[in-house]
């Protein structure tokens, strides 16, 4: 009786066992498994992937991320300086070309004199009370009809600073309503040093050619702008 008992009892042990090596192996193949799926998408993300980098920011081709700055490539010889007084030497010279983009990273080329129309450079600081004043008066002129159909005006923002008044630029512009092309500087301003940049805002008329037919720095009345405007664009006052 008591041999038929160790008997049951090795059998149910036995059993036991059986069922726990069963559970065991069952263990073993599901954590192999999951071994090898996350081996395999360490693997594809280390470098098995194909799918091309995602470049945040960028939203067409060719474009960069959205900044303050930007980066400028120059082309063709700087202007110099605007003098206080007399005549002003750039006149008549070749506007250098200007590669970069603009706040939102899109492209822009400023390369006057390449697409037949008049070029009007207006070089801007958010802080410069000036600048302030001005863009409401460009406006303005535009809303008039005074602007010529064959002009391409470009805003230029340049001399930023993030510890001064209207930063950062991107959102100053929206905010004072500018309708313009723009083209964003540099934190070492290479487009304002292309163009002899004394003072701001600082207005360079270019005619189709691609020659300086004036500069101005500081405020300008609609007036002024027009006459200008006419004069680099071949328009007659």
């Amino acid at each position: 009786m008591a041999q038929n008992q160790r008997k049951k009892k090795q059998k149910k042990t036995g059993a036991s066992s059986a069922r726990d090596t069963g559970n065991l192996k069952v263990i073993m193949y599901i954590v192999l498994v999951v071994v090898g799926i996350a081996g395999a998408v360490s693997l594809g993300t280390a470098g098995g992937s194909t799918k091309p980098a995602t470049n945040s920011g960028v939203t067409v081709p060719g474009g960069v991320a959205a900044a303050e700055f930007q980066n400028v490539s120059v082309a063709g010889d700087k202007l110099a300086p605007l003098p206080e007084s007399g005549d002003d030497p750039a006149v008549g010279k070749a506007a250098p070309t200007l590669t970069g983009y603009d706040l939102a990273g899109r492209p822009v080329t400023i390369d006057p004199g390449s697409d037949g129309k008049a070029t009007m450079l207006v070089f801007l600081a958010h802080w410069c009370p000036h600048c302030n004043y001005e863009i409401p008066v460009l406006n303005e002129w535009k809303e008039k009809g005074l602007m010529p159909p064959n002009l391409r005006v470009v805003g230029v923002t340049t001399g930023s600073r993030q510890d001064q008044a209207n930063w950062p630029p991107s959102k100053w512009l929206v905010a004072k309503k500018w309708t313009f092309d723009q083209f964003a500087d540099s934190e070492k301003q290479d487009a304002s040093a292309a163009y002899g940049v004394g003072g701001y805002p600082f207005l360079v008329f270019i005619d189709a050619a691609g020659n300086v037919t004036s500069r101005s720095s500081g405020e300008v009345p609609v007036e002024k702008i027009t006459e200008a405007a006419n004069a680099a664009a071949g328009v007659e006052n």
